[in-house]
């Protein structure tokens, strides 16, 4: 399990101490439902396969660029610095 560290104020610690509280629960389990509400992972689960169908079903049509990554990329980056 990954661990994750933020520095914030005393005012704001205090502020989601009293938050979790109100809601009765500690401060991790309040951020965690607040930072991945439940459904959350279903939801973006939902949009990846979509995003997918979408991709594949263009490629089918032949609808896909030329090139490798890296000058799509560069070509997509330099496009929109200049527009």
């Amino acid at each position: 399990m990954s661990r994750l560290t933020i520095d914030i104020t005393e005012q704001q610690h205090q502020a989601l101490k009293a938050m979790a509280a109100l809601a009765g629960k500690s401060i991790k389990q309040f951020t965690l439902e607040r930072l991945f509400p439940p459904g959350s992972e279903d939801q973006a689960a939902e949009e990846l396969r979509a995003l997918l169908a979408e991709r594949v079903a263009e490629a089918h049509r032949g609808e896909y660029a030329q090139g490798t990554i890296s000058e799509i990329a560069e070509k997509t980056l330099h496009s929109e610095s200049s527009g």
